[in-house]
């Protein structure tokens, strides 16, 4: 049994919400009713049905339809999105990859609990975050995306957030655990009210933030492992150094007790 491939049959319109449709659900998926706009309709009103890629796996083109819940809930399978998507691609992950190949909304990633998300683009804002009226980030999994919006992160609570690029404000806002990789710059409000975790830096922050002492520059043992683990993945930054273990490290926030750090790689 091959994979499926489901190509929009209408570049425009109002966003199509792609909730339950995954890989583990390829039976009869042609069937299913989604939400356009305010209508619920039939899949294959939607999207030509059509055989291709390994088994399992649910090859998306969305032309220029906006797409939204790629891949929420998803526990198993691959799901390839050969352009963009729209807001929650992988929002609630528990398994399985979620590839898009262009760039993606507000809200990827949030509350994902295991699996992978790469994002060949840019992500937009709540990268990793909370739902709506939640108080729990990203609990576990691995994102991987080429730039994002603000509060990338936030509530953060286990997992790897790698952007290749910058990120917007508020990076790691009230994380909790988990690490973040920025290989670009950081806005305002990095690490505001972090409890625990990691941030990784290419460069110091442009905003000295609030609330954090520096602690020196140090070998940390553990750096060597991550870059060679993200390295296989593909997800190790161009602009960090490619060899080396020294960072330097600021604590904090300890404006709430925090213990969480960012540390600045060096390059010497």
């Amino acid at each position: 049994m091959t994979g499926l491939v489901l190509t929009a049959r209408e570049a425009g319109g109002p966003p199509i919400d792609l909730t339950g449709v995954l890989p583990e659900r390829l039976t009869d998926i042609g069937a299913m009713s989604v939400t356009c706009g305010r209508r619920r309709v039939r899949l294959d009103e939607l999207f030509e049905l059509g055989d291709g890629g390994p088994s399992g796996t649910l090859i998306l083109r969305p032309g220029g339809a906006v797409l939204d819940n790629v891949g929420a809930g998803m526990a198993a399978g691959e799901i390839v999105v050969e352009g963009n998507c729209g807001d929650n691609a992988g929002a609630g992950m528990r398994g399985g990859a979620l590839l898009v190949e262009g760039d993606c909304g507000a809200y990827a990633a949030a509350e994902m609990a295991g699996g992978r998300l790469r994002v060949g683009g840019a992500a937009g804002d709540f990268l990793g975050a909370p739902l709506a009226g939640s108080p729990r980030g990203m609990r576990g999994g691995s994102v991987v995306v080429g730039r994002a919006g603000d509060r990338v992160g936030e509530r953060m609570r286990r997992g790897l957030i790698a952007v290749q690029g910058d990120v917007g404000g508020w990076c790691g806002a009230r994380m909790i655990a988990g690490s973040i990789v920025v290989g670009g710059e950081a806005g305002a409000g990095l690490g505001s009210a972090m409890r625990r975790g990691s941030i990784l830096l290419a460069r110091d922050p442009a905003e000295p933030p609030p609330g954090f002492v520096d602690g020196g520059e140090h070998e940390l043992l553990f750096l060597e492992l991550m870059r060679r683990d993200l390295m296989a993945a593909g997800a190790w930054p161009v602009e960090f150094p490619q060899a080396g273990i020294r960072a330097r490290r600021l604590i904090g926030d300890r404006t709430v007790g925090g213990l969480g750090e960012l540390l600045v790689l060096s390059y010497t």
